[in-house]
């Protein structure tokens, strides 16, 4: 029996509004379609302004990307309560340095992360490929196991950290087939 996840919320890396490819517009018309809720953090949408005025990216790739985010209707999210935001952000870079990785590369990442839990996002779209790899799925449970106490939404919360070509194999009409999703 094919195991579904009928997906609540969605929400978007920089990597992924950025990427040129043409299966971003497909999944981002999809989701458009089935008026899937889609979240940008301000992580991300700061993470967007400051390449665009570093000259890192071109204000017709910074254009295409807004759009995008505006295409799929997604609005901006935050974690409000800075010191729980602090404790598990601290949690996040443990855990990512546990498993290798540098903390000074990804505090971005762990705050984009935390935002995604703690609003109860299912889906985050990433065209990383640490954002999709085994290392975030233990990073995602280790955070979620150290907010349980505050957040019970984190508890029971299944984010799932996947790119766009897989998205499009799994999904069908607002539900992801998490039996595809546990293959990659």
């Amino acid at each position: 029996m094919v195991k579904q996840l009928q997906i609540r919320s969605v929400s978007f890396d920089t990597s992924f509004l950025l990427k040129d490819d043409s299966s971003i517009d497909q999944v981002i018309k999809a989701l458009a379609r089935d008026r899937i809720p889609a979240y940008v953090t301000t992580t991300v949408a700061s993470e967007l302004e400051q390449l665009k005025i570093w000259g890192r990216i071109t204000e017709s790739t910074h254009k295409k990307a807004i759009q995008r985010w505006m295409r799929a209707h997604a609005t901006v999210i935050d974690f409000k309560n800075r010191l729980l935001s602090d404790a598990l952000g601290q949690t996040c870079l443990q855990s990512m340095e546990r498993h290798g990785i540098d903390a000074q590369h990804v505090i971005n990442d762990c705050n984009i992360l935390v935002s995604n839990l703690k609003n109860g996002v299912d889906l985050f779209l990433s065209e990383d490929f640490h954002f999709t790899s085994v290392i975030t799925k233990e990073v995602i449970k280790e955070i979620q196991h150290a907010a349980c106490s505050e957040y019970s939404l984190m508890c029971t919360t299944q984010l799932y950290s996947i790119d766009a070509k897989t998205f499009l194999k799994a999904y069908m009409k607002g539900s992801i087939n998490l039996d595809i999703l546990h293959l990659h």
